[in-house]
């Protein structure tokens, strides 16, 4: 018997849906986690700029003016012998460029963790810097090129090298900018306020009904799974976790054949070749016979050889709790940024409180559920950022107050019996530990007071 409350998904504009659901969202984080597109879609720009300056001035299509006019009455070996020098001192920029950026990536694998190198080669900054040295070296060295040309396509340079020159000075602030930014961006607040902000995003896209609670159950009639005369499984087809999970697709296949899809996992899951990913119910024997629709429910669950945060807020979460977990270990010893991390991921917590949560059935216009799913709850997403956090500093005086006071902070913020609970348990958890903890003193009844405060707002 499938008994939770039939509902209806209905995000607040078509573009969130596309945020959410679209297949290729995946594919979007993979591009945007690379080091090439962008500085490719530059290249690609200056090298048609450097072929529009070339003609323009094979052609002296500039207006006559003064300071035109003196353009071009430059030396062509001397240009050409200019634009070498400008070329080879911008391949050896880039070189540069690559080894900081290799040795901030390193640093921050092994300071913050190796899932936070994706956020490092997210950074637009960087890739835009990386572009404008590489374009700028491609740019000199084809106007270089060019001017080695024969009668009748040799030509005067004139525009072509005032761009060239430009560029390079502009190459070089962006080297002052680039040294100033790595150095910022190693920083752990900065580190932590990106990925925090980032985990913002996730939930504007995952939970766009703010201001609201998690929906009821409501009076809504079982499904009996007798009422179906027939069930397909479809499996995966390789070891690997669920990345996107197109709940149109599959709604509209289940509208069109009359079927209702159980979804088995969420997206963040990890999935082992020859396990049931969903479970196609229908009533109609003929459509079993005559639809393969294998393929159809596989096409919209797309897998892949790691996590992405397109639909597992759990994984941006994950990120801070690595922060703070790496923090806490005996190595580093960094309780500070442990406690911005529980901060930031408070923060969230608190704004989730008010938020409405995906429903577990979708049903289609004539009130029939096409689509049960699992779907991730307030508990979950909280468990992922407190549990770990809290195990690791049973020692740490400064981190276990933190998260007390924290979850006081949160007490205040909880509209619903799970969220109350889930304080609650944290709060049992807590003070279990403490009677484990040999703290003395001051320390010791500080934590007892804070704990006893906080059991009883939840008594209230």
């Amino acid at each position: 018997m499938l008994s939770t409350c039939l509902s209806i998904d209905t995000p607040k504009n078509r573009f969130e849906i596309i945020l959410k659901i679209t297949k290729f969202a995946s594919t979007i984080e993979k591009i945007r986690a690379n080091f090439w597109f962008v500085p490719s879609l530059m290249v690609g720009m200056f090298l048609m700029v450097a072929i529009l300056a070339v003609y323009i001035d094979y052609h002296r299509l500039l207006p006559s003016f003064s300071f035109t006019n003196l353009l071009y009455k430059t030396d062509t070996a001397v240009i050409q012998s200019l634009l070498g020098t400008m070329a080879a001192a911008m391949i050896t920029v880039t070189s540069i460029a690559f080894s900081i950026t290799i040795v901030s990536l390193t640093l921050a694998s092994s300071q913050f963790g190796p899932r936070l190198m994706r956020n490092f080669m997210m950074d637009k900054s960087t890739q835009f810097v990386l572009g404008t040295f590489t374009s700028t070296f491609l740019f000199c060295l084809f106007i270089y090129c060019t001017l080695s040309f024969k009668d009748p396509y040799a030509y005067q340079p004139g525009l072509t090298i005032l761009i060239a020159v430009l560029l390079t000075c502009f190459s070089v602030g962006v080297l002052i900018f680039f040294i100033h930014h790595v150095a910022k961006s190693i920083q752990a607040e900065n580190v932590i306020n990106d990925v925090y902000l980032e985990l913002n995003e996730r939930v504007d896209q995952l939970f766009p009904n703010s201001q609201q609670t998690e929906p009821s159950n409501g009076n809504c009639a079982p499904i009996e799974l007798h009422d179906y005369n027939w069930e397909f499984e479809a499996t995966a087809q390789d070891n690997g976790y669920i990345q996107i999970i197109v709940i149109d697709n599959l709604k509209e296949l289940a509208e069109k054949l009359d079927l209702l899809i159980e979804l088995h996992f969420v997206a963040g899951d990890f999935v082992v070749k020859g396990q049931v990913l969903a479970t196609a119910y229908g009533k109609d024997i003929h459509t079993k016979t005559t639809q393969n629709i294998e393929p159809d429910l596989l096409s919209s669950i797309e897998m892949g050889p790691a996590r992405t945060p397109s639909q597992d807020p759990v994984f941006a979460i994950h990120q801070l709790v690595e922060i703070a977990l790496r923090a806490l270990s005996p190595g580093i010893n960094d309780p500070y940024t442990a406690i911005t991390c529980v901060e930031k991921l408070n923060a969230i917590l608190c704004r989730l409180c008010t938020e409405s949560f995906p429903v577990s059935q979708l049903q289609d216009a004539k009130g029939v559920v096409r689509i049960k799913r699992k779907v991730l709850t307030f508990t979950d997403l909280a468990g992922a950022a407190y549990d770990q956090i809290r195990q690791n500093s049973q020692q740490n005086v400064a981190v276990t107050l933190t998260i007390i006071k924290t979850l006081t902070a949160l007490m205040t913020f909880t509209k619903n019996p799970s969220q109350i609970e889930f304080v609650k348990g944290q709060c049992l958890l807590l003070m279990a530990q403490q009677k484990e903890t040999k703290f003395v003193g001051a320390d010791k009844t500080l934590i007892d007071d804070r704990l006893k405060y906080l059991q009883s707002l939840i008594m209230v």
